[in-house]
């Protein structure tokens, strides 16, 4: 049985204890993700962009800044897409920062950008999740919800151990939440009042409550993984044989 309030605790603790700091390291990557929101704005001649931080989003408005006509459709196309991948590997970056955190390490800045190092499988993970979830949720809203769930913990598989293989990750993500999607749910109901607070102050309270959630979340995977005995627990290297056989992938 996890203890939500216990979890929580100890991920606000950590988050506060970071050797390299959690918020100034937040700072930097959303703006990194802001910049590139406004470029992707920019070719498209958009309003607005949302700009992805760990589970929170915020809105960059820019329609004051650019006042010109819409880029050709191949380049917006080409801008948006590249856009999206450079965001899903700086945000395995911020992942990798936090899981460090959690592993007593000392994550320099520059952490950031350890997800290129293996660009290949995290961008292959989430267009895998994409269609995965997309699939779901044809056939209803809620299948597509829980596939989200499913695949939650995908991510911190690859990131703590970027040997997995992308099916692997997302093999092991789905017996880890087996039976825990609706104790997920409920920690996200829990944060919905800070994401209403992160909204009413432009994105700024982003910085103190991003790391936080993130923290939370990988404590919930850390818990989770300990309970199942899927995954490497705290302190433990990957065995080179120690690979995951699901009875059913998907």
């Amino acid at each position: 049985m996890l203890n939500r309030i216990e979890l929580k605790r100890g991920a606000k603790a950590l988050t506060k204890s970071a050797r390299v700091s959690a918020y100034r390291i937040t700072l930097i990557f959303l703006l990194i993700q802001a910049a590139l929101a406004l470029a992707e704005d920019y070719v498209g001649a958009n309003e607005g962009v949302w700009v992805q931080v760990g589970d929170m989003e915020i809105l960059v408005r820019s329609s004051y800044l650019f006042c010109h006509p819409a880029f050709p459709t191949p380049v917006v196309l080409f801008v948006s897409v590249f856009v999206w991948l450079l965001g899903c590997v700086l945000g395995a970056g911020w992942v990798l920062y936090h899981l460090g955190v959690r592993r007593g390490k000392v994550m320099p800045y520059d952490t950031l950008f350890e997800g290129f190092g293996f660009a290949g499988k995290i961008i292959l993970l989430n267009v895998l999740i994409g269609v995965f979830v997309f699939l779901w949720a044809c056939l209803f809203i809620v299948p597509g919800i829980i596939a989200a769930y499913r695949y939650r913990f995908a991510l911190y598989n690859l990131c703590e151990n970027p040997e997995l293989g992308v099916m692997e990750a997302l093999a092991m993500s789905k017996a880890q939440t087996k039976g825990y999607k609706l104790d997920l749910f409920v920690l996200d109901v829990t944060f919905l009042g800070w994401s209403l607070l992160c909204a009413l102050t432009a994105g700024i309270l982003t910085i103190w409550v991003a790391p936080y959630v993130q923290q939370t979340n990988l404590a919930y995977f850390d818990a989770i993984k300990a309970e199942k005995g899927i995954g490497s627990l705290p302190g433990e290297e990957p065995a080179e044989d120690d690979t995951f056989y699901p009875d059913d992938r998907f």
